[in-house]
């Protein structure tokens, strides 16, 4: 018997045509469907952001995709016997080597100037590490040389301006060399995107209290490391752990 509408479809059939046409029209002019949950299309699935690599030196970590790695090369990172440069070296390669193709990196090597990564005309921008440009800062940083004096202040005002997640910085420094409280102020606005990480040689007569501070303004952590022996007393825990990490963790979760 045909129904009244004219429709020939049984009642059931008819239902499920009607709701898909609702279905259709919410879609199309953004309006929220009211129907039950069953009946509507399936969503697809939410694009999820990268979490990130954790990669480090001398055992201070932090996870990002974007790093900027500031290390001394003064005059004082050859003695004694090209240790202190040498140890820097390899320690900056093997942290590159654990970055992936999506993540990026920039490398400025300092005295009384700065001396710059740029494969291919790269100056002032991030590379992703590629395995052409691992390969390529590798041969960058073991060409470099240690001479000069020491300044803070120009390469790590370079590498914030990079916006990266995170900043490491390695030092020799003597704490006469230390930011000035102007210059402090300044990096500290300049970094307030980003994490820094700072590993200074030598034993507690060279701590450098504005960089430490700035670590600290940062969000990041310092520790002394003494290359003659057992770490220097009183120097904080070299990896993030337990609580620490956890912190850390949320905080790139929240896109810090």
């Amino acid at each position: 018997m045909r129904h009244r509408s004219g429709d020939d479809r049984p009642p059931t059939a008819r239902r499920r045509w009607l709701l898909m046409l609702v279905a259709a029209a919410a879609a199309h002019w953004g309006v929220a469907s009211s129907m039950p949950a069953s009946a509507q299309a399936p969503r697809p699935p939410a694009v999820k952001s990268p979490g990130g690599i954790r990669t480090g030196i001398f055992g201070l970590e932090a996870k990002g995709n974007r790093f900027v790695y500031v290390f001394d090369r003064s005059a004082s990172m050859a003695e004694p016997a090209g240790r202190p440069l040498a140890a820097a070296k390899q320690e900056l390669i093997r942290s590159i080597d654990e970055l992936g193709d999506v993540q990026q990196f920039y490398v400025i090597f300092y005295n009384d100037r700065l001396h710059v990564f740029s494969p291919a005309g790269s100056r002032g921008r991030l590379v992703f590490a590629t395995e052409e440009n691992r390969r390529a800062a590798r041969r960058f940083v073991e060409g470099v040389r240690a001479d000069g004096g020491t300044r803070h202040a120009e390469a790590l005002a370079a590498a914030f301006r990079l916006a990266p997640d995170v900043v490491f910085l390695l030092t020799d420094a003597d704490a006469k060399d230390d930011l000035t409280d102007a210059e402090l102020e300044r990096l500290s606005r300049l970094g307030s995107g980003s994490r820094c990480m700072v590993v200074q040689f030598g034993d507690e007569s060279r701590r450098s209290p504005r960089l430490a501070d700035l670590a600290a303004r940062c969000g990041g952590a310092y520790r002394i490391l003494n290359l003659e022996g057992e770490p220097a007393a009183g120097e904080p825990v070299a990896r993030e752990t337990g609580e620490a990490a956890d912190e850390a963790d949320a905080e790139d979760q929240l896109g810090r």
